[in-house]
């Protein structure tokens, strides 16, 4: 296996950016040093539920706990003096800031984590740095989000003519995670009327056990006629219904919201078809997005 070969690992900031592991062999003042902890791991917290009246238990809700990494840094002098590659340092790490930390293998791509600092910095020079022109640094960042994102799913529908007119998008997950469909409903000068998917592939009763499997199989979400662009999320995390006016878009659709997600690898043999509907005026769009998470930096494909 040659440097090339290897993942490449990168921090991007807004206004810096560096190569810290692997691709290739260019003299670099910041370098990832070996044992980085928990930058390959995957956590997870099974909880479990017991009773008095059975033996064992029952798996319960799974737990991911916020990404905590430790990571391990040499830091060089490349010609602008060792002060010059602390202080740069420094700068992508400063507190506050949030920066990409950028994997790409052969086998995956390109994977991220979104980091933030939160201790701080720890040097540990056995003498003066400017006197060797070496450093090393140690820094613990932590992940909110634990999960590795990949490039999102996205695809545009316009309507050709005004009328209600039906679009088909193809859809897959080829991740381990759950895929939550995200839609931007955008007008064209007078009021339209959206419908977009909702479908449950047969997980109803995660979210209800009283329904049946397949019950919601080709559930559709109509909205009201509206003229203001409307973004659309159903992860549960986020704000469903956004309006561009900030009108009340959540009281407008009267509780309806999305319950389901696209399940993992989902679509792996032919993407799954979801309809969308369009009844408005020609150049009346909707921009399907989904963005695709890894519990890992590479892999699991």
């Amino acid at each position: 296996m040659s440097v090339y070969d290897m993942a490449k690992i990168e921090l991007v900031a807004d206004d810096d950016s560096a190569v810290i592991s692997g691709g290739g062999f260019d003299r670099r003042d910041i370098k990832l040093s070996v044992d980085p902890d928990d930058l390959f791991s995957d956590e997870l917290d099974l909880k479990i539920i017991e009773s008095a009246f059975a033996p064992g238990g029952m798996a319960g809700a799974e737990e991911y706990p916020v990404r905590t990494l430790t990571l391990p840094f040499n830091l060089y002098d490349t010609g602008d003096g060792i002060e010059a590659a602390v202080s740069r340092f420094r700068k992508l790490w400063r507190s506050g800031r949030t920066l990409q930390w950028q994997v790409t293998t052969g086998e995956s791509g390109l994977r991220l984590l979104l980091l933030r600092r939160s201790q701080g910095i720890k040097f540990s020079p056995s003498q003066d740095w400017n006197l060797v022109g070496y450093a090393k640094a140690v820094v613990t960042a932590v992940a909110l989000n634990p999960f590795y994102e990949s490039a999102p799913l996205t695809m545009t529908v316009t309507n050709p003519t005004s009328g209600q007119n039906t679009f088909w998008l193809p859809v897959t997950n080829p991740t381990d995670r759950r895929g939550w469909p995200e839609f931007s409903l955008e007008p064209n000068g007078a009021p339209t009327i959206f419908s977009f998917p909702d479908f449950s592939f047969g997980n109803e009763q995660e979210i209800d056990p009283k329904w049946t499997p397949g019950q919601f199989a080709t559930r559709m979400i109509v909205t009201p006629s509206i003229s203001q662009r409307w973004s659309v999320m159903s992860d549960p995390l986020m704000d469903t219904y956004l309006a561009a006016d900030l009108s009340n878009a959540n009281g407008q659709m009267g509780a309806i919201e999305p319950l389901f997600w696209v399940p993992p690898y989902t679509g792996l043999d032919a993407p799954v078809m979801l309809p969308v509907v369009i009844n408005g005026p020609a150049g009346s769009k909707v921009k399907f997005t989904m963005r695709r998470w890894w519990s890992a930096e590479s892999g699991l494909e």
